[in-house]
C-alpha cells in the first residue's frame, strides 16, 4: 500500500473529463474518481492507470518537434559598436526555423551574456509568428568584443557579437584643424525653422540616453521670444537630429519673460540634467529639468533665484573627484549687457538642486569684461578649463573675443593672455563671437569646440549661427598662450546694438 505522504501529493479530485494531453500539460493525472480511494481499494488498477497516463503524456510530447530539430540564427543587429555601458543603437534579432526552413512560433529562447558583463531586459523570450525574437542589449564596462547568446537547447545556440571602444576610440574621429578658421556651420532644424542658434552646450549620455546631446537656443534675428532651450542628439558629433519622439523646445517661457543660457550635464543617476535661465520681471531664475532618455523631461523645478542680471550663463560641472557640484555664472549687476564690467561667481551643491550663496572668484581677463562662460573638468589633465566670450571694459556685450583660463580647483584661476578666436574668425561671426562650449577626448589630446556668433546687417539685424571645429589641445593652448597683442578699436563696431535683452534700467 502506498505511503500516506505519497498519497497527499496526488490531486484530490481532478475532473474526470480531462483530456490526456491537457492533463500532461497541467501536470495532472486523469482519474475517473478519487485517486486516493482508487489506490486504497484497487492498487493494481490504479498503477495501471498511472502507467497509461504517463504513456499518453510521452506520446503527446513526442508528437512536438524537439528543440534539437530547430535552428536558430542572428537575423539582424550583429557586429554593432557602442561605448562601454551603453545600449546598442539597434536591437538584436534572432530567428528560429524548423527542419523545412519554416518559422517556428511560440518557441522559448533563453538569452545570456557570456562575455563582457552586459545585460538584456529579459532572459527568456517567445518567438512570434515569424519565428523572431528581438532584444535590446546594453554593453558591459569592458573594452573589446562582447557576446550575446540565444539558446533553444544546450546544443542549439546562436551568438551575436558587439564591440566596445577603448576610452580614446570612443571620441569620434574628426578632421583636425590647425586654426579655428576651419570651423564649419551646424545645420539644425530649429522648432521655429530659422536655423539660427546661440548658447551651445554639449554632454555625453549613456544608457537610454546614449550618444551626444546638444542643448542650444534658437535666436532668429535676436528674437528672445524664440530663445527657448532645445535639444539635439548625435552619435558621431557630425549630424545633429531631434531625438525620435521628442519635441522642441524643451520648455516655453512664462507669458512675461524669456528663457536663455541652457547647460546640459550627464549625472550618475543615469539622467540628463538640463539647467536654463528664465528672466522674469526683475529676477534671474535658474530652472532644472531631467530626462533618462533625452525625450521625456520632468517638470521644471527652480534651483535658485537672484535679482536681474546677477546669474548670467550658468555652467554646471559634476564629476571631478571628491568635489561638490559646482556652478559658475556671470554677475553683471542691474545693468546687464551694458555693464562696464562684470564678475564671475561660483556656487556649490551636494545634490545639484540646493545651491550655496555665490562667492566671487579671481577669474578675470585684463582689460576685458566676461559675459558668458562654460567650464569643463578635464580628468586627463586634472584641471578645469573655462571658455568665455569677452568685451572691452566700458563698452557693451557685443563680444568680440573668446578667451580661456585654467584652474586646479575651480576657485583659483589663471587666464591665458590671448583669445583663441576673435570676431571675424569666420564670415558668420563677422561682428560677434559669443557663448561657446567644448569637449576633449579621454587623453585630452584633441578638443572639439562649438562656437556661436553673429553678423550684423542694418536691414535684418543680427544673424546668429553656431559652428564646430576640432583641433589639438596643443594648438589651442598655443593660441591662448601667445603674448597679448594690442588690438586697435574697430570703427565698424561702434554702432553695433546690444545683442541681448539683458539691459539695465
Amino acid at each position: 500500500m502506498p505511503h500516506a505522504a505519497s498519497l497527499r501529493q496526488l490531486p484530490s479530485r481532478p475532473s474526470p473529463g480531462i483530456f490526456l494531453p491537457q492533463a500532461c500539460a497541467s501536470g495532472l493525472v486523469p482519474f475517473a474518481s478519487n485517486p486516493e480511494t482508487s489506490l486504497n481499494r484497487r492498487p493494481s488498477r490504479a498503477w495501471a492507470l498511472l502507467l497509461l497516463a504517463a504513456a499518453a503524456c510521452r506520446s503527446d510530447l513526442s508528437s512536438q518537434p524537439a528543440a534539437s530539430n530547430y535552428t536558430i540564427s542572428v537575423a539582424s543587429g550583429d557586429a554593432q559598436q557602442a561605448d562601454p555601458e551603453d545600449r546598442l543603437e539597434a536591437p538584436v534579432t534572432f530567428r528560429v526555423l524548423d527542419t523545412k526552413g519554416g518559422p517556428v512560433a511560440n518557441a522559448t529562447v533563453r538569452l545570456s551574456v557570456p562575455i563582457g558583463g552586459g545585460n538584456v531586459p529579459a532572459s527568456t523570450l517567445i518567438t512570434d509568428g515569424q519565428g523572431l525574437v528581438s532584444t535590446a542589449w546594453t554593453m558591459g564596462a569592458a573594452s573589446g568584443v562582447q557576446t550575446l547568446q540565444a539558446q533553444l537547447s544546450p546544443k542549439v545556440t546562436a551568438t551575436a557579437s558587439a564591440r566596445t571602444c577603448t576610452p580614446d576610440e570612443c571620441f569620434p574621429a574628426s578632421r583636425i584643424s590647425e586654426s579655428l578658421g576651419g570651423a564649419s556651420l551646424l545645420s539644425l532644424a530649429t522648432y521655429e525653422a530659422s536655423g539660427q542658434t546661440v548658447h551651445p552646450d554639449v554632454a555625453r549620455g549613456h544608457g537610454l540616453a546614449t550618444g551626444w546631446w546638444l542643448a542650444i537656443t534658437p535666436y532668429p534675428g535676436g528674437n528672445s521670444g524664440m530663445e527657448n532651450p532645445s535639444v539635439f542628439h548625435s552619435h558621431g558629433l557630425v549630424n545633429w537630429d531631434i531625438p525620435t519622439g521628442a519635441t522642441n523646445p524643451v520648455e516655453f517661457p512664462p507669458s512675461a519673460g524669456y528663457l536663455s543660457d541652457p547647460d546640459i550635464v550627464w549625472n550618475t543617476d543615469q539622467r540628463l540634467w538640463l539647467y536654463y535661465r528664465a528672466v522674469v520681471g526683475n529676477q534671474n531664475i535658474i530652472n532644472l529639468v531631467r530626462s533618462n532618455d533625452g525625450v521625456h523631461w520632468t517638470a521644471p523645478i527652480t534651483v535658485l533665484t537672484a535679482p536681474s542680471h546677477m546669474v548670467v550663463s550658468p555652467s554646471v560641472v559634476r564629476g571631478a573627484p571628491s568635489a561638490p557640484w559646482q556652478m559658475w555664472s556671470v554677475n553683471s549687476g542691474v545693468q546687464g549687457c551694458t555693464a562696464p564690467q562684470t564678475a564671475v561667481e561660483r556656487r556649490t551643491s551636494s545634490d545639484g538642486v540646493i545651491w550655496s550663496a555665490p562667492v566671487p572668484i579671481n577669474l578675470v581677463q585684463p582689460g576685458r569684461a566676461i559675459w558668458h562662460i562654460d567650464v569643463e573638468w578635464i580628468a586627463a589633465r586634472a584641471e578645469y578649463l573655462a571658455l568665455y566670450n569677452t568685451y572691452a571694459l566700458g563698452t557693451s556685450c557685443a563680444t568680440d573675443a573668446l578667451n580661456m583660463a585654467r584652474s586646479p580647483d575651480g576657485v583659483h584661476w589663471t587666464a591665458f593672455p590671448s583669445p583663441i578666436a576673435r570676431a571675424g574668425v569666420i564670415n558668420a561671426f563677422k561682428h560677434l563671437i559669443y557663448r561657446s562650449t567644448f569637449i576633449t577626448d579621454a587623453k585630452a589630446t584633441r578638443v572639439t569646440l562649438w562656437i556661436s556668433g553673429a553678423a550684423f546687417d542694418l536691414n535684418t539685424g543680427y544673424t546668429w549661427q553656431t559652428a564646430t571645429v576640432t583641433t589639438s589641445i596643443a594648438s589651442l593652448f598655443a593660441l591662448a598662450s601667445a603674448p597679448a597683442a594690442i588690438v586697435r578699436a574697430d570703427p565698424s563696431r561702434r554702432n553695433l546694438p546690444p545683442p541681448e535683452r539683458d539691459l539695465g534700467p
